[in-house]
């Protein structure tokens, strides 16, 4: 997924669906064996650092955030945690309300948060499972999707000076289960690609003013405690008022 996502070679090969004034993409690439089970890649420009869009997309916030970017999702299940040599796996269920006329989805994963790459870039993926762990239900049609996504700091906004990231994300996506012992789902996929890049669009522009939001308090907790900081400074004593030349004092 990271050769498909970032090989200058391939770039001619991605379509793209969709875009915004913005600089937002949405594009595909169409799988070699399964036209109808294609990599979509995501591309925008992201209020924030790199630790305000890891956090916003880490599995303990989805609660808070992940029904504001997808209209389907309903709920999230974290069965355990793992670390090893400093890659942090958490697997996970992640339920979706009914698609349509079509049933409720569930996908089985293991949510993956690597080491920074050398150039600084932040790498996070998921990939699917098939575990006893989170056996099929009769209420829910088993899907898949495995997904990578890099983050990449870039020059601080130029109006605001807050620091924004680069999201890049790339996944593919099965919405019925054809694995051995499945029971299908029947949801056309050529429907999904042909609407895959207004959807993956609008899932953009939302993470987009969700983080925005984010962000926005984040500062003005940090002013507030700058401010509040500061007058407990300037008001200690006559002679720091005095020394302090400072307005806000």
């Amino acid at each position: 997924y990271g050769r498909l996502a970032l090989n200058p070679s391939l770039k001619n090969k991605w379509q793209l669906l969709n875009s915004h004034p913005d600089g937002s993409e949405v594009s595909l690439l169409e799988h070699e064996t399964d036209p109808y089970c294609p990599y979509v890649r995501m591309t925008s420009i992201m209020p924030g650092s790199i630790q305000d869009l890891w956090d916003f997309l880490s599995l303990d916030n989805w609660s808070e955030t992940m029904s504001k970017i997808d209209p389907f999702y309903e709920g999230l299940s974290v069965l355990g945690e793992y670390r090893h040599r400093g890659i942090e796996m958490k697997l996970a269920r992640k339920t979706l309300k009914r698609i349509l006329s079509f049933g409720k989805r569930d996908f089985t994963f293991v949510s993956v948060s690597d080491q920074p790459q050398t150039d600084g870039t932040w790498v996070s993926g998921t990939v699917s499972v098939i575990t006893d762990e989170f056996p099929r239900r009769s209420d829910y049609v088993r899907a898949f999707q495995d997904s990578i996504a890099f983050y990449e700091a870039i020059d601080n906004c130029e109006m605001t000076g807050q620091p924004r990231t680069k999201l890049t994300i790339v996944f593919r996506i099965d919405l019925n289960d054809s694995t051995k012992g499945g029971s299908g789902g029947y949801i056309p996929m050529w429907l999904y690609v042909k609407t895959v890049g207004s959807t993956g669009m609008l899932s953009v522009q939302n993470m987009k003013k969700q983080l925005q939001e984010v962000v926005d308090r984040r500062v003005e907790r940090e002013e507030g405690r700058t401010t509040e900081n500061e007058i407990n400074l300037c008001g200690r004593n006559w002679l720091t008022k005095l020394v302090n030349t400072d307005s806000n004092c």
